[in-house]
């Protein structure tokens, strides 16, 4: 059985540039919650990246391994799906987080989000994320999540940046659906299909760095997915009368559902 504590689960492929940074807030999280009594580590796991992250990644194991840092490695290149697999699998408290290796965390802000999900038993809990594009030095914006509505079945609005129970995330099956680049959209969907609890915390939980050249915009077709997502998750359109028990739950520690 998994320990009550949070393993943050950074997926690598080929972003050596923006290791440093995940890394780093990612161990900063883990201190903030040794100093609330909640155990930590951060689960590294290179898609057989190329670019010299396997290098860096070592030099950092060997510095912070003593603060819960490890690192799997892939021997041949799986994708996504299969990296954040190896990383729920190998997890070793009850609540990950899958932090994608270009992106941080806003770790002040983390323990709220861990009430959260304590408090109300979620599969998950997400929260709003701060925007950068690379290519504008002062670019940012904020992206709300929003609720889970059925408007999930038309676009996805919802981030795989978010804290996960990892035994309703196992029982759940894990990451699956065939397509890495929409395989957050058809997990918030299965998760909902499947009666659990997803809940929107008013609050930022991390900052998405918008990359031009990246997998969800280089790979990604939402209108040829779309057709496949509505015939196995909303058939007929029968979720505007039939919605989901997680459909509209937003909760903030101190001040309950919203």
């Amino acid at each position: 059985m998994s320990q009550e504590g949070v393993s943050i689960v950074i997926p690598n492929w080929n972003h050596e540039f923006f290791l440093p940074r995940s890394v780093l807030s990612a161990l900063k999280t883990t201190r903030i919650l040794r100093e609330m009594g909640v155990p930590g580590e951060v689960l590294v796991v290179d898609d057989a990246s190329r670019d010299g992250s396997e290098a860096l990644l070592r030099s950092l194991e060997a510095l912070h391994a003593g603060e819960g840092l490890r690192v799997r490695r892939h021997e041949t290149n799986q994708g996504l799906i299969a990296a954040r697999n190896t990383g729920l699998l190998n997890a070793r408290h009850r609540y990950v987080v899958f932090l994608d290796a270009d992106n941080h965390l806003i770790e002040e802000n983390f323990p709220t989000f861990l009430q959260a999900i304590r408090e109300t038993d979620a599969a998950a809990v997400y929260g709003n994320l701060m925007m950068r594009d690379i290519g504008e030095e002062s670019a940012f914006w904020i992206c709300s999540g929003e609720s889970f509505q059925t408007r999930i079945y038309d676009e996805n609005y919802i981030d795989a940046l978010a804290l996960f129970d990892r035994t309703q995330l196992l029982d759940c099956g894990g990451y699956g659906g065939g397509v890495d680049s929409w395989a957050d959209w058809e997990l918030w969907m299965r998760l909902a299909a499947l009666g659990r609890r997803l809940v929107f915390v008013p609050l930022a939980f991390g900052v998405y760095q918008f990359l031009h050249n990246s997998m969800m915009r280089a790979e990604a077709d939402t209108d040829a997915i779309k057709p496949h997502f509505r015939r196995v998750f909303n058939q007929m359109g029968f979720r505007a009368v039939a919605t989901t028990r997680t459909h509209h739950r937003r909760y903030l520690p101190g001040i309950g559902y919203l």
